[in-house]
């Protein structure tokens, strides 16, 4: 299982990671807008119109007004006057230019590809990251529901912004990699901005042991058994939109299992693999992807875009599966004050197959940056001890707090390293603003606000 340390943290990155550069914007943000703000756009009227056009590319109405919600949101601000909120469209407006004219940049630079994998990897982290914000997976689907949405439909959504995203950070490695800087410039960099440079934060170092919820073969088959029942009845002429409202896991049961249009890319390969093989009005047997097990009826082929309904049955864990994997953490945790090594256990039992090998230590996180479980589970403990069963998506973690340190300010005696990457950055951020500066006299900018 590659639960990986984000699972541990509030849509942050860990203590030690460094700023992005200023141009670039992180997906995460815009679509936890685009959840959490969904209700108040609606509620607003805005009439969408061009605002802007790099070369081919152009920006919306829509989109300035999204990216405005955004940064009032993210930096708690209330636009009081119309004067304001101008000077923050234009700010913004000019950021946005900058992200199309990187894309533009990069979209001709021919040494750069991204995969199939690192769009998908990408929202998955991404939509975990989000699911993270929510109190239960109920929840968060109930919220995609209420804008008319499946977790595949957002997916299908943001797979070419997340695309374009990969793509314009590779560009922007490809300069840093080019970068040279010496000693004394990360010097410099800290006598210039020691006063300014952001605190460390209350910081934690932690190693877990992962006990995960996964469903029992025994679940499984229960699952499976009932997927079988509904496709017979399906295949024996029963309305496939009356099925699926009854029996579908996904959020589009409200809409009887309708995906509506898409094109070749959008599903998962398995999904797509077996529309392939279907003519109109056609049902698919058992799918298994990594949602679980679906019914697909194809109902049309317009040109390369398809429309289909499916009927998901999710691989949850019962609830006895999910006592059973209580009960073992539990014993495990009572094994701790016996004198039973923590990193041994953890090699032995842990189902977190990228820091199991590493006796489960996963480095240094800010307090303030983990998500509320875990920031519950180790409060109050010292160094050395282990907290008591954590429940999270993946299941049920013991925490070994390893290290701690308070807040403090950066010191090129203590973070070196860190300093260095921020100086490089820094560096790469104001060539980067002569290299927009040059880009721009390359290709047509019209501003139309």
């Amino acid at each position: 299982m590659q639960a990986g340390m984000c699972m541990f943290m509030s849509g942050a990155t860990p203590v030690r990671g460094v700023e992005p550069l200023r141009p670039l914007r992180k997906l995460l943000p815009i679509l936890l807008l685009f959840l959490l703000l969904a209700p108040a756009l609606r509620s607003q009227e805005v009439m969408d119109g061009i605002v802007a056009v790099v070369d081919k590319e152009i920006i919306l109405q829509s989109e300035l007004f999204s990216q405005v919600q955004l940064y009032a949101l993210q930096n708690r601000i209330e636009l009081r006057t119309q004067e304001e909120v101008e000077r923050l469209q234009r700010e913004l407006l000019d950021r946005m230019i900058d992200d199309k004219l990187l894309l533009v940049q990069a979209e001709k630079d021919t040494s750069l590809r991204v995969t199939d994998r690192e769009v998908s990897e990408a929202l998955d982290q991404h939509i975990r990251q989000i699911r993270q914000q929510f109190p239960s997976q109920e929840e968060f689907e109930r919220q995609l529901a209420q804008e008319g949405f499946t977790e595949l439909k957002l997916r299908r959504k943001y797979k070419e912004e997340v695309k374009n995203q990969i793509l314009k950070e590779k560009l922007v490695n490809a300069r840093l990699r080019q970068v040279k800087l010496s000693n004394m410039e990360v010097r410099e960099f800290h006598q210039i901005h020691k006063d300014s440079l952001p605190q460390r934060p209350e910081s934690i170092r932690l190693a877990h042991l992962l006990v995960s919820l996964q469903p029992s073969e025994a679940t499984v088959e229960a699952i499976k058994s009932l997927a079988f029942r509904v496709l017979e009845l399906a295949r024996s002429g029963v309305d496939f939109s009356e099925l699926a409202a009854e029996y579908s896991d996904d959020p589009s049961s409200e809409r009887g299992g309708d995906l509506g249009f898409f094109s070749p890319g959008d599903m998962v390969p398995e999904f797509e693999l077996a529309l392939s093989a279907l003519k109109p009005g056609e049902i698919s047997g058992l799918v298994k992807t990594q949602f679980g097990y679906h019914i697909i009826k194809l109902e049309q082929r317009v040109g390369e875009k398809v429309k289909a309904r499916h009927i998901l049955f999710m691989l949850r864990p019962s609830q006895e599966d999910q006592s059973t994997a209580l009960r073992l953490a539990d014993s495990l945790y009572h094994l701790v004050p016996t004198g039973t090594d923590f990193s041994e256990l953890t090699r032995e039992f842990s189902d977190d197959s990228d820091s199991r090998e590493a006796g489960g230590e996963l480095g240094w996180y800010a307090v303030e940056d983990l998500t509320p479980q875990f920031s519950e589970a180790v409060r109050g403990l010292e160094v050395g001890e282990v907290s008591q069963p954590a429940r999270s998506e993946f299941g049920y973690h013991l925490l070994k707090v390893l290290d701690w340190q308070e807040a403090r300010y950066l010191s090129l005696e203590e973070d070196w390293e860190q300093l260095k990457e921020m100086a490089k950055r820094a560096k790469v951020n104001r060539q980067l603003v002569n290299w927009l500066k040059e880009i721009r006299k390359r290709y047509y900018v019209e501003v139309k606000l």
